[in-house]
C-alpha cells in the first residue's frame, strides 16, 4: 500500500483550470500524480542514459545507432522498462 502525503503546490491558474477540466471532480490529485510519475520516469531514464553514454563503445554487444534509436523509442512508447 502506498503512503499518501499531503503537500502544497503552487500552479498557474489556467493550468489548474485545464487539469480540473480533464481530471473531473475530485480527480486533481490522481491526475497530477500520474503526470509527475511520467515525468520522474523520463528524467531518471535521461540521467541513466547520460551516465552510461559511451560505456559500450568497442565492446561486444555494442548497439548500432539504429538499435539505440529503436530501444529508446520502445521506452518512450512504454513497450520497454529500464530496471532501476
Amino acid at each position: 500500500m502506498t503512503t499518501l502525503i499531503r503537500t502544497n503546490v503552487t500552479l498557474p491558474q489556467e493550468l489548474l483550470r485545464q487539469v480540473d477540466e480533464l481530471a473531473g471532480p475530485r480527480g486533481r490529485s490522481q491526475y497530477i500524480a500520474l503526470a509527475l510519475t511520467s515525468t520522474v520516469r523520463r528524467d531518471r531514464q535521461r540521467r541513466a542514459f547520460a551516465a552510461a553514454a559511451g560505456a559500450m563503445v568497442g565492446r561486444p554487444g555494442q548497439m548500432s545507432p539504429d538499435e539505440v534509436l529503436s530501444f529508446v523509442n520502445g521506452l518512450r512508447d512504454g513497450d520497454r522498462e529500464v530496471g532501476w
